[in-house]
Order: C-alpha cells, then structure tokens, then sequence
C-alpha cells in the first residue's frame, strides 16, 4: 500500500518540478535527451518498487 503512495509522490514531482528541467530545452546547445532521461529514470523507479512489492507479498 505504501508504494502507491511514493510511486504517487514521485509522479507529482515529476510534474511539479518538469517545467524547470524543460525551461532550458530550448536553449541550441542544451541536451534535448534530459526530459527522457528523468522520466525514464522516473519509470525505472516505479518498476523496480513494482517488483520489489510484489516480491514482498510472496512471503
């Protein structure tokens, strides 16, 4: 039950603080990548908590 609420948490971070990560995307010589960088690594988290849960259950 608890993971729901950091996978809820992460999630409105993400939205909360992805304006700022995107304010330089515009720049020419800005790495247009960082977006996906963050909410790849943001996904990643999610599963690896995902599992981490489930695995947790089975005992």
């Amino acid at each position: 039950m608890y993971v729901y609420r950091i996978m809820l948490f992460l999630v409105f971070g993400g939205y909360l603080f992805s304006p700022l990560l995107m304010s330089g995307w515009a720049n020419p010589g800005a790495a247009w990548y960082r977006p996906f960088l963050i909410w790849g690594g943001l996904i990643a988290l999610t599963l690896w908590l995902e599992q981490k849960r489930k695995l947790d259950e089975q005992r």
